[in-house]
């Protein structure tokens, strides 16, 4: 006869944990991520840029751009971070088109165009690499208006 309350308690907490679990699901932003990628002239190599983006009350939107052999698929640059060639907070240019651009000026040379933008607040300072991991693409970085 004591198996009752247990049950019953057991079931109560069940049913709170739940409840907070939907509760935090419908008021919490999730961030929206964008994916394109830019195929190299040869078709060998791909640059992949992910934008992840949130609203709410601190907003922020993060660019990132990585170099890998085309037949990856895009899904991988989120994944292996050692691919990431720049990662810096979104930008726009004098235009209004979303900054950084890229361009691949040949088969093993990737130019990244960045929007010339004041500092990024502390922990946002931009990365940049000038090969990627393989060592077979160099990667340069412009800022742009």
């Amino acid at each position: 006869m004591k198996a009752k309350p247990f049950v019953v308690g057991f079931f109560a907490v069940v049913v709170l944990i739940a409840a907070v679990s939907i509760y935090i699901g419908a008021t919490i932003d999730r961030a929206s991520q964008s994916v394109s990628a830019t195929v190299a002239p040869d078709g060998k190599f791909k640059a992949v840029k992910i934008v992840v983006a949130g609203g709410g009350p601190a907003p922020f939107c993060v660019v990132s751009i990585a170099v890998m052999l085309a037949v990856y698929p895009d899904d991988f640059a989120r994944r292996e971070k050692s691919y990431e060639v720049f990662s810096a907070p979104c930008g726009q240019f004098g235009n209004g088109e979303p900054s950084p651009k890229l361009e691949w000026l040949s088969a093993t040379v990737l130019q990244i165009a960045t929007a010339a933008h004041p500092p990024a607040p502390a922990g946002k300072i931009p990365r940049k690499k000038n090969i990627d991991v393989t060592k077979s693409v160099h990667v340069s970085v412009v800022e742009r208006d």
